[in-house]
């Protein structure tokens, strides 16, 4: 990011940036300290100890089982991926 566009938004050209403004901010964090390469199931069990929410758990258990080369190769899947989950049934709106 350049100084300008920091200073934007009115945080200042030193203010950090914080983690949340990254798509992946909480990927990163999730999966920090892994070794890599890993299978689904070692990036569920690492991010699971990390604490991470458990939106993003059920994203990591829906990849297809492969194993993953690297963090950026987790972040590729995970936009390239349509996860596999039920469709919600709508409530019917008869009062």
């Amino acid at each position: 990011m350049t100084r300008a566009r920091s200073t934007a938004d009115g945080r200042g050209a030193d203010a950090p940036v914080p983690v949340q403004s990254s798509p992946f901010g909480s990927l990163r964090k999730a999966l920090e300290g892994a070794v890599f390469p890993l299978s689904v199931e070692q990036l569920v069990h690492v991010a699971r100890e990390n604490g991470a929410p458990a939106t993003l758990l059920t994203l990591l258990s829906s990849l297809p089982r492969k194993p993953f080369a690297s963090l950026e190769v987790v972040e590729f899947s995970l936009l390239n991926h349509t996860p596999r989950v039920a469709p919600v049934e709508e409530p019917s709106s008869s009062s």
